[in-house]
């Protein structure tokens, strides 16, 4: 009875993570530019065999951690002009409290009081030159597809415009990009800053956010296939409970 006891406690483990994970998921729902944990493709099987006999113990084997969706989330028109939208692949550079690199695709930016450009995490939006950028006082910011900043100065007439600063932008091509325990996404080994160059090959959308790419409804139907699991191997350990007593049972000696 241990082996139906043993499978039916990893089989309740691997539900444990998938329920981390799509709670997670949920959490997260209304986050702009969040990207979504993946659970389905993440547990490979494992085999136990020995010479003659047959493979009739399979364990669930987790793959690296980190995998996330990159499936586009929806692109809403906000009219804000510090709002910024990628259509497409690509991520925005940012520096995080640790000064470390990492990659978003977060776009709700405001500016702070010293001018510094912050996403709504309050990670610093990084320029080409992966500096944090601070914008001088201004009536009006434009910023292109391209990511480049041009303001209408303070006191300027109205149609003029001043190029101030360029946002880092990175396809992400040729890295194996995994999701950080911080939220940012990093090439898998993290970031060496000084070979690192932004190519600029993503386009940004001015006065929109994207939304997360998590699907609620197909997270609520995750978790009622999750539950249905955990009950089921619920199930399967009280049966090898039941079945160990009565095997106990019969190999008691009769009184006599």
């Amino acid at each position: 009875m241990d082996k139906l006891i043993h499978t039916a406690l990893n089989s309740l483990h691997s539900a444990r993570v998938r329920q981390n994970v799509s709670s997670q998921n949920l959490a997260n729902a209304q986050v702009s530019g969040y990207r979504g944990d993946e659970v389905g493709g993440r547990f490979g099987s494992i085999y136990l065999t020995a010479e003659g006999q047959m493979e009739s113990r399979v364990f669930t084997k987790k793959s690296e951690p980190g995998l996330f969706s990159t499936k586009q989330g929806e692109l809403r028109q906000t009219g804000e002009q510090t709002d910024l939208a990628i259509s497409g692949a690509g991520y925005f550079l940012v520096e995080g409290d640790d000064n470390q690199l990492g990659m978003s695709r977060r776009g709700d930016f405001t500016i702070a009081s010293d001018g510094t450009f912050l996403n709504g995490a309050g990670e610093r939006i990084l320029d080409t030159s992966l500096t944090p950028i601070t914008l001088p006082p201004f009536r009006k910011i434009f910023v292109a597809e391209n990511g480049q900043i041009y303001i209408q100065p303070m006191g300027a007439e109205p149609g003029v415009r001043q190029l101030v600063n360029q946002v880092a932008l990175s396809s992400g091509d040729g890295l194996d990009l995994v999701k950080d325990i911080d939220g940012l996404i990093r090439p898998r080994g993290g970031f060496v800053r000084e070979e690192f160059n932004a190519d600029q090959n993503a386009k940004l959308t001015q006065g929109y956010l994207e939304t997360s790419n998590v699907s609620l409804f197909d997270e609520l139907v995750n978790n009622v296939e999750i539950q249905k699991q955990y009950q089921l191997n619920v199930k399967l350990i009280s049966l090898a409970k039941e079945l160990d007593e009565a095997g106990s049972t019969l190999m008691k000696l009769p009184n006599s």
